[in-house]
């Protein structure tokens, strides 16, 4: 492939997928009517933050209520700039996502590109994601999905980046990338210091680096748990909501409570106790009860976390017929699953260090959801991270023959 056609296969990759994305946001034809379905049902909890936030209200839900930490406030931050230039636009909203998630098309080419350097694999990763069906649709969701991938997908760019470059500026912006992206959903707090722990072991020449990055993350969080601090009086690195999904996700007579509510899940001793409780106080008692539960039931507790992995991978396992959606979700992870496996094996022996952040990413977030109630949806933004290893693998795979 020449340089030339390597580019105009890049640009027609791109093209395709911001037009496929607004393709998407044009079919909705009532664009103030969200949520739309239940995949969306979370979508009022994000912009009545971000009405409240640009109304002067504070970050809460109403007037009449106090400050809340349920949410962390990346995505509701990013409504309301958009609410700031475009009005309460909801349509608005969905094309910046889609540009967006064009964006983080091109990164998906670009760290395969850092971690294989080969042209054709790039670009067939870039298309994989172009046309991934949950990317497209989480485009038109009013929904944290596409700005968490867009900023984690950067995390890792520039990470690899800072990595062959060996630039401490670079591992810094790295950190701040990785610290929004957590604030936008807490899916792998403690990915820094598990990077650090690494880097110290097998890559010792580089542990500075890796703390550059802990201590620029550690500093983009602080704001938002000081005025936790200030306004509930605790400081919450994340969000009020850790001790409820712990509680659900870990409930053995519903086998991780997948699709209840925290609260029909509650013996009525608990209920009392949580009864008038402020809502970090709630934090606390359920994130004490789900660890007291998890200790009494250990074996239990560790047969329904492998449980969870064809829930949170394949959106199988529920105990009931799955539909075709589910099945073709399943399959089209499994070949992305099969083909990234085989592409690590192939990495280049010169870039294999490079692995070290995507993987961990990858397998950290996993072993993280898996404590709470798996969903399939909490993946989606880790499929643009093995599609590099995807593509690579497939490849090779032709290669070799």
């Amino acid at each position: 492939m020449t340089e030339r056609t390597g580019r105009a296969l890049l640009l027609a990759v791109l093209a395709v997928s911001l037009a496929v994305r607004l393709v998407a946001v044009a079919r909705i034809g009532d664009h103030e009517h969200v949520p739309r379905s239940l995949a969306e049902s979370d979508a009022p909890t994000y912009y009545e933050l971000a009405d409240n936030l640009l109304s002067g209200t504070g970050y809460r839900y109403s007037a009449a209520e106090p400050p809340t930490a349920r949410r962390t406030p990346g995505y509701p931050l990013f409504l309301a700039s958009v609410f700031k230039v475009f009005g309460r636009d909801f349509r608005a909203v969905r094309v910046g996502q889609c540009l967006l998630d064009a964006v983080s098309t091109y990164l998906v080419f670009a760290i395969c590109m850092l971690l294989f350097g080969n042209y054709m694999a790039g670009v067939l990763a870039a298309l994989a994601y172009a046309l991934y069906p949950p990317a497209v649709l989480g485009a038109t969701y009013i929904l944290s999905e596409t700005l968490y991938t867009f900023l984690m997908l950067f995390f890792v760019f520039t990470c690899l980046q800072a990595m062959r470059a060996r630039r401490y500026a670079l591992f810094a912006v790295s950190g701040i990338f990785l610290g929004l992206s957590t604030l936008t959903r807490p899916g792998a707090l403690p990915l820094p210091l598990v990077l650090l722990v690494i880097a110290v072991i097998y890559k010792r020449d580089m542990y500075r680096g890796f703390l550059v990055l802990a201590l620029a993350f550690s500093l983009t969080m602080l704001p938002w748990g000081l005025r936790n601090k200030r306004d509930m009086g605790k400081f919450i690195p994340t969000s009020t909501l850790v001790g409820g999904n712990l509680y659900k996700g870990n409930h053995l007579p519903t086998q991780g409570a997948y699709f209840m509510s925290t609260d029909s899940l509650l013996t009525d001793e608990i209920k009392l106790e949580v009864a008038g409780a402020t809502e970090v106080e709630r934090d606390s008692i359920l994130q004490a009860e789900a660890i007291k539960m998890i200790k009494s039931q250990k074996a239990g507790t560790a047969v329904l976390a492998i449980k969870k992995i064809p829930r949170l991978w394949f959106n199988l396992g529920y105990g009931r017929k799955p539909s075709a959606k589910s099945l073709a979700i399943a399959g089209l992870h499994a070949v992305f699953l099969l083909l990234g496996i085989y592409g690590l094996a192939r990495t280049p022996a010169a870039t294999r260090y490079l692995n070290m952040v995507p993987v961990t990413t990858i397998v950290l977030s996993t072993i993280l959801y898996l404590a709470v109630a798996a969903e399939v949806r909490f993946v989606f933004p880790l499929i643009p991270l093995l599609l590099p290893y995807s593509a690579y693998g497939l490849v090779s795979a032709i290669k070799r023959k």
